[in-house]
């Protein structure tokens, strides 16, 4: 049974209104120290929202399908198939999988036992990346390591697995890479674009839960004037009753996220999923790939479910 959908919970204390923004997390694992990492900065985050946790584990169908792609002649249109002997090893990789997702999803659980987190978890056979995009329809935020979780593969979605999770998650996605700290000051990129104020507004919750340090930079790349931009952004946190530091450079984008996020010790980095170009909505931007996969803090990709 598939996890429901649930919308962002407004929980009522005696005088304050909280809102829940991630009230489901997903959180895609398999047995690589990536996908603990993960594990853990899901967990943290997860105490503070007051958020569920998805585990879901994944037996990869591409690697227990091998051996008879192996043994079976593409090229001859009689060939009679999968190797019975070939097919006992595809069996014999089902059964692992069974048994090392079991005891990683009885391990997470436990993990989340410890921290007070509610969790249901999930195991499920496919192709990898598909079924976490399934499972992120339901949930308001995935987690995961910028490897581990399928690794990298040639399929339909073409890409590593989790390029292909950021490019079609319907939610934000925390990319993250080593294990979680304080997150006492975030950097948002912000230029305007929708996906921008996705980034923001996110960025702007998480500031105010724990009356966190938050800069704005925006990045005048010569082709664009970003000022209004910069101004913009700035109102709006103050609206928010927030105190935020304006950064306003010039220079390449994606350069000047990570000498920023270098310069302000930065915990998080919040980022649009794809700034103002079309083509750019159908791929991984080339600024936000730069970010990901260069940046020493974890990198939240932000869009909104419609």
């Amino acid at each position: 049974m598939r996890p429901e959908d649930l919308s962002v919970n407004e929980v009522h204390g005696c005088q304050n209104r909280r809102i829940i923004m991630f009230e489901r997390i997903l959180i895609p694992i398999d047995n690589s120290s990536e996908s603990w990492v993960a594990a853990h900065h899901a967990i943290a985050l997860a105490q503070e929202e007051g958020s569920q946790l998805i585990g879901l584990y994944i037996a990869d169908e591409k690697v227990i399908s091998s051996p008879c792609w192996a043994s079976a002649d593409a090229m001859d249109p009689l060939s009679p198939g999968c190797d019975p002997m070939m097919l006992q090893q595809s069996e014999n990789i089902r059964k692992q999988f069974k048994e090392l997702g079991e005891k990683a999803l009885r391990d997470l659980r436990q993990q989340a036992a410890t921290a007070g987190v509610t969790i249901e978890t999930y195991f499920e056979t496919g192709i990898v990346p598909e079924i976490i995009l399934e499972y992120a329809q339901n949930a308001d935020l995935v987690v995961m390591g910028r490897r581990g979780v399928g690794g990298k593969w040639r399929g339909p979605l073409f890409g590593s697995t989790f390029e292909a999770v950021v490019r079609h998650a319907p939610c934000p996605v925390l990319a993250t890479v080593s294990d979680p700290r304080p997150l006492n000051t975030l950097l948002v990129a912000y230029d305007g674009s929708d996906r921008a104020r996705d980034a923001l507004e996110i960025a702007m919750h998480l500031a105010l839960e724990k009356d966190r340090r938050l800069i704005i930079l925006t990045v005048d790349d010569g082709k664009h004037d970003r000022t209004a931009a910069s101004f913009e952004a700035a109102a709006l946190a103050r609206e928010k009753g927030l105190s935020a530091k304006r950064r306003l450079v010039k220079g390449h984008v994606a350069e000047q996220i990570l000498i920023a996020a270098d310069e302000e010790n930065v915990d998080l980095i919040l980022i649009g999923a794809y700034g103002h170009s079309r083509f750019l909505a159908a791929i991984l931007g080339s600024t936000v790939n730069d970010v990901v996969h260069q940046a020493a803090t974890p990198v939240m990709i932000c869009r909104k479910q419609p």
